[in-house]
């Protein structure tokens, strides 16, 4: 999955190989452990169907946590021209803010229903990413930083929540297999969500790229107006008249890249946003938690 994209997926030899490698042993790992009357990993807990709910949804989680911080530090540095340490500036007080919400949330799941909790976050979580799509090449600082720190909200009201009800219905002697599938849940999860939003981040560059390039003419009035007048700036600065229009298309060749990156941007934005509001419904198959265990987890 890390060298899908720079190798083609499956126009590279190696990466279909080891494909078909993995899903045989995934099955052959589904049956062992399945009929195992002690399994290294316990299977029979995803027929309970809270359990289950709550592992799609931490698997979710990491998708849209990790391919969220991948997208905003690129999105800041390729696009608004930010250094490492400015877009981790803007990064961080969402950070502080779930810490900050972490022991609020632990301190609610006491007095009201865990599942309540999670459907605020969904859809607080869901918010943010949609309102990622309204980013802009002349996006402030602040924006940036409000709307992580809106993500970071709804993540804070994820984690613990789901954790409370993956181990709600399961017996005591089972919590170390649970745990062990819930952090798998969330590190794969992280790991297809970095994949797909990479590939698709670079595909639908080429894709907005190639439509707007086919709207840009020689002969478009438009296109020698902006030129023209982008040369002749240049002239007052100095430049020779030749220097001035090579120089000219070159801004607009940058300025088009610039413009199908940010679509390309926006696109992921609104795919991580509707594959976390498209969760909200995992949440009514869970059942309430009992309160005697949120107050053991």
């Amino acid at each position: 999955m890390d060298k899908g994209q720079r190798e083609d997926w499956f126009e590279s030899h190696l990466i279909l190989i080891l494909s078909v490698i993995s899903a045989a042993s995934l099955l052959f790992l589904i049956y062992w452990e399945w009929t195992r009357e002690d399994p290294v990993i316990d299977l029979h807990l995803f027929t309970n169907r809270t359990f289950a709910a709550a592992n799609l949804l931490m698997f979710m989680l990491g998708f849209a946590l990790l391919a969220s911080t991948v997208l905003l530090p690129l999105y800041m540095q390729t696009l608004l021209g930010y250094t490492a340490e400015q877009s981790g500036m803007a990064l961080s007080p969402g950070g502080f803010l779930i810490m900050l919400l972490m022991p609020l949330v632990g301190f609610m799941l006491s007095r009201f229903d865990a599942r309540k909790l999670m459907m605020f976050g969904l859809i607080t979580l869901s918010f943010s990413l949609f309102h990622m799509t309204n980013f802009t090449l002349g996006v402030d600082f602040k924006t940036v930083v409000y709307a992580r720190m809106v993500q970071a909200a709804g993540m804070a009201f994820l984690f613990v929540p789901i954790n409370t009800a993956a181990y709600s219905f399961l017996p005591k002697e089972k919590n170390n297999a649970a745990s062990g599938l819930m952090n798998l849940a969330r590190n794969i999860g992280g790991s297809v969500g970095i994949s797909i939003v990479t590939t698709m981040l670079d595909r639908r560059s080429q894709y907005h790229l190639s439509r707007m390039s086919s709207h840009l003419s020689a002969g478009s009035p438009q296109v020698q107006t902006m030129l023209q007048g982008t040369a002749h700036a240049l002239q007052l600065r100095g430049y020779s008249p030749s220097e001035a229009m090579h120089k000219a298309y070159a801004l607009l060749q940058a300025n088009v890249f610039r413009q199908a990156g940010m679509l390309a941007y926006i696109d992921n934005f609104w795919l991580l946003g509707v594959a976390i509001l498209a969760m909200v419904p995992m949440v009514f198959l869970m059942k309430r938690p009992r309160s005697g265990e949120i107050a053991v987890h």
